[in-house]
């Protein structure tokens, strides 16, 4: 029996044992959406609203589908740009010689923002907003 123990012990000895020294983890970018600088999406649409000035605008520009609503909607899309200002407009759902989309990216236009980042790195984010025109005193 001691042999047989004293075999095993001198096979093991002799056996040697890998070890990984470093971890390594497949690497993933910290990336960081743009964001509305004055508070939440609620506070971007608050913002909107109240600094949406009707006086701007023309009647004859709310479109024939909506004539007979309250309110129509339309987007405004827009990039983040890397001093956080709002830049490279374009109309979605409506021209952009339409005097609300004019109204709209003025608005816009005015607003801060936290600019997106790739490893704390400026990225150009395109950004989409809905904007619902009330149009029911017209």
């Amino acid at each position: 029996m001691r042999n047989l123990c004293l075999l095993i012990l001198l096979l093991f000895n002799n056996l040697s044992a890998f070890a990984q020294d470093t971890l390594v983890l497949p690497y993933k970018p910290i990336v960081k959406d743009a964001h509305y600088a004055g508070g939440n999406t609620e506070d971007l649409y608050y913002y909107v609203n109240n600094n949406f000035n009707y006086n701007n605008v023309k009647k004859e520009d709310i479109p024939a589908a909506a004539k007979n609503k309250p309110y129509f909607v339309f987007y405004v899309v827009f990039a983040v740009s890397e001093d956080g200002k709002a830049f490279e407009f374009s109309p979605k759902e409506i021209l952009a010689e339409n005097s609300f989309y004019k109204e709209a990216v003025r608005v816009i236009a005015s607003t801060r923002w936290n600019v997106a980042t790739k490893d704390n790195e400026y990225k150009k984010q395109f950004m989409v907003i809905p904007i619902k025109a009330n149009i029911g005193d017209f």
